[in-house]
């Protein structure tokens, strides 16, 4: 299921990630603290809804357990 950039953002937080709005261009840096970076597509900003299939490699590129990740989204 799809979930806002904005949610996104606060979960990361909890992992010491953080994510960087584009100088130019659409696409937003989620890095963490080991320096690993995921684009994210997000056109409308923080309003855009991130897909299943980029949450899961975003989880699988930072080392997040996506279960873990799925349930504080969530809840």
């Amino acid at each position: 299921m799809p979930a806002r950039l904005s949610d996104l953002v606060r979960v990361l937080r909890d992992y010491e990630c953080t994510v960087e709005k584009p100088s130019s261009g659409s696409h937003w840096k989620a890095r963490a603290a080991n320096g690993a970076m995921y684009p994210l597509p997000a056109g409308n900003g923080l309003r855009t809804e991130i897909g299943d299939n980029y949450i899961k490699g975003l989880c699988r590129k930072l080392g997040i357990d996506p279960d873990d990740f799925l349930k504080k989204l969530r809840g």
